[in-house]
């Protein structure tokens, strides 16, 4: 399901925790309340911690999450956890120029890489805002159960973001409406997700007395998401199964500007500096997601619906290829962050992991009957021929287990394309199923030259130094 949406800006004086805010996805419910202030674009701050003013700082945790999830189109951005996840593993190679890119794509970043500190601390403040923003519906005199369980949902996919991306050992800390800062210490990647299935209980606790589906459902796959990153696959399955089919949430941009364009387009279609990517590496191949084929950079190139792209265009200042996603056509393109299809996918997972081969491909083969239907719920185009017919073949059983692991992660790979999930499936690989790197993420050269090097994943940045509760270094770099 779709979820309702502000198209409206709010400039929010809060001591620097808040700034310019889109107001992106909300819950259908309550919506009046968010802009119930006298003038909604401006909040003072005398008047910042007044509970019953919380909607404009809603708007402005709404627009650092999509800010986070997929950057924006401002001059040179860059494109977020779905752009730069995506980079890292094999979803997307760099067809530009700026060495801070190329050291992502390249599995070798250094610590005082520009992008990852903003990257990093993009993830954070969204994090901190929507838990302030939280806390702030907790303290209200009137009840805004749908808001109140979207700001846990979106602080509980933030941690998210910050397990399946970064090392062991990030820390996180809290600044409040006030100013006040408080720092933390380094956590686990086990913690984090861990901390991230506290709030997603907390908001399930919420939609489910107010009966708020949407946010319910929303609450339910990051969950399962957390659980199975955690490897609890049994427990992942059984949340993920109560996941209604038809659920879609996607974070939504618009063309109004160019803050509020989504950055993966501007970073991908618009500007050639990244391409969707298939088949990346020379030794050991990234996953072949479409055709690399020939022709104009208008020239449809696909061998699987779900991911239809087209190119080869140019990437801007050099001559390397860079193939653009269709479902990326326009700078107000939605992104898919959470669906039934996922939670589908981790009940066969789970089958799978218990030994029940048979129903894990059930699963898979009931996604692929329904690939017409589903498509256009994931916002994916259809073929431009109308009358062409949009199907897959059923899989067969590969009959051994590691056979059937890539099975399965090949079919995560291309159901959830384009939605930051590639980066923390290809640690889990190694984590939990044994592969090594070189066997799952592109090895040999880079589309650009050089050598790949051995990150699997972020650091933590250099300017995280400063903080007097963190030594500056991960725990370890392992998957």
């Amino acid at each position: 399901m779709r979820l309702s949406i502000l198209r409206r800006s709010a400039t929010i004086g809060s001591h620097g925790i808040l700034a310019a805010g889109l107001a992106l996805t909300l819950s259908a419910c309550d919506l009046d309340s968010l802009l119930d202030v006298p003038d909604p674009d401006i909040l003072p701050g005398d008047r910042v911690a007044d509970p019953e003013l919380v909607g404009p700082l809603g708007n402005g945790a709404l627009w650092e999450f999509a800010r986070a999830y997929a950057g924006t189109a401002a001059s040179n951005d860059q494109p977020g956890v779905v752009g730069f996840s995506g980079l890292l593993a094999d979803e997307l190679w760099y067809s530009s120029t700026f060495p801070t890119s190329r050291e992502i794509d390249a599995r070798s970043i250094n610590t005082d890489n520009t992008e990852l500190d903003d990257f990093f601390h993009r993830i954070q403040r969204a994090r901190n805002a929507a838990e302030v923003v939280a806390d702030q519906y907790a303290a209200g005199e009137e009840p805004h159960p749908g808001p109140h369980a979207y700001m846990l949902n979106l602080a509980g996919f933030s941690y998210i973001f910050l397990g399946e991306n970064f090392c062991s050992g990030v820390p996180y800390g809290t600044t409040s409406l006030d100013g006040v800062l408080t720092y933390g210490p380094g956590n686990t990647t086990a913690e984090i997700f861990e901390d991230a299935i506290a709030r997603f209980d907390e908001a399930i606790g919420i939609a489910n007395a107010a009966n708020e589906t949407d946010q319910l459902n929303l609450a339910l796959v990051g969950k399962a998401r957390a659980l199975l990153n955690l490897g609890r696959f049994d427990e992942a399955a059984q949340v993920a199964a109560l996941v209604t089919e038809g659920f879609v949430n996607v974070v939504e941009y618009s063309d109004n500007a160019s803050g509020q364009q989504n950055g993966v387009w501007q970073w991908v279609n618009s500007s050639r500096r990244g391409s969707a990517a298939s088949e990346e590496g020379t030794v050991n191949k990234g996953l072949n997601f479409f055709t690399r084929g020939e022709g104009n950079p208008g020239t449809i190139q696909t061998n699987d619906p779900r991911m239809p792209v087209r190119g080869p265009a140019v990437g801007i200042g050099t001559q390397l290829p860079a193939f653009l996603p269709l479902h990326l056509d326009e700078g107000g393109a939605d992104l898919v962050l959470a669906s039934w299809v996922e939670a589908r996918l981790i009940e066969a997972e789970a089958a799978l992991d218990g030994g029940n081969s048979a129903a894990y491909l059930a699963i898979l083969n009931d996604l692929r009957a329904n690939v017409a239907s589903i498509l256009p719920e994931l916002g994916i185009p259809g073929p431009e021929d109308e009358d062409e017919v949009v199907s897959l073949d059923p899989l067969a059983d590969p009959g051994n287990p590691q056979a059937r692991v890539r099975q399965l992660f090949d079919e995560r790979a291309k159901w959830l394309w384009f939605t930051g999930h590639r980066l923390g499936d290809l640690r889990r690989m190694i984590r939990q199923y044994g592969f090594t790197q070189d066997q799952v993420f592109p090895t040999g050269t880079p589309i650009f030259g050089g050598a790949y090097g051995t990150d699997v994943n972020f650091p933590i940045p250099f300017q995280e130094a400063n903080n007097p509760e963190f030594d500056g270094q991960c725990f370890d770099r392992n998957a």
